[in-house]
């Protein structure tokens, strides 16, 4: 009797053993597919704002409408440094003639865009100027602003993201993230055929340890 209860118990803690692996490999493999779709969600929104800024001039980026600009100076710090990438929001006609004292915009002037702060707001005869000056600047800058001139409004900035955008812009970044979901693609067809490669190989076993087992003693 306990030899026939050792035979009853060994195949039953085989089943729990291959039961846990399951579902270990279960875990597993929805945690490497989370991670493998939001490193090509990850390359997808880079492709994305690499192309979208990759043709613009004279350093004027827009992504899904907004108005980018890379801070080369430190005249803002510390709201904004070099190298951040500041976003902003656009503006229209109207909306540029009604801007208040201490916003933050970003214009063109002299060939050249500048995101500044509106220190003073000038009206004569209905039309309206900004004068403007960097945080860090002693004196606001000699040229009034006119709201012609004025390309966006500040949203927001991403540190340093000056930095990752202009590296977005090198062919050999490019060229990663264009192959990004190919290799993804692939890579997930040769998981299914390892995958199908592994149950094809158990089922072998099986077949075989059961005709052992049917086999003359």
């Amino acid at each position: 009797m306990a030899a026939r209860s050792d035979a009853i118990l060994a195949p039953a803690g085989g089943r729990q053993r291959r039961s846990g692996w399951s579902v270990a490999g279960r875990v597993g493999n929805a945690i490497g597919t989370a991670l493998a779709v939001l490193v090509v969600m990850i390359g997808c929104v880079g492709l994305v704002v690499a192309i979208a800024t990759h043709f613009a001039q004279d350093g004027e980026y827009a992504v899904f409408g907004h108005p980018m600009m890379v801070v080369l100076s430190g005249s803002m710090s510390p709201a904004v440094r070099t190298g951040d990438l500041v976003v902003d929001d656009p503006v229209g006609a109207s909306q540029a003639m009604g801007l208040k004292p201490g916003q933050i915009i970003s214009f063109r002037s002299g060939g050249k865009v500048i995101t500044h702060r509106i220190a003073g707001v000038s009206t004569l005869d209905g039309s309206v100027t900004y004068t403007t000056k960097g945080d860090a600047n002693n004196a606001a800058d000699t040229a009034p602003v006119l709201p012609t001139q004025i390309l966006g409004v500040y949203h927001t900035k991403i540190p340093n993201g000056g930095y990752v955008l202009n590296a977005l812009h090198q062919p050999l970044t490019l060229a990663f993230l264009l192959a990004a979901p190919v290799l993804w693609f692939i890579s997930g067809l040769f998981f299914q055929w390892a995958k199908a490669v592994d149950a094809q190989s158990g089922d072998e076993r099986s077949a075989q340890a059961a005709d052992r087992k049917g086999g003359p003693r």
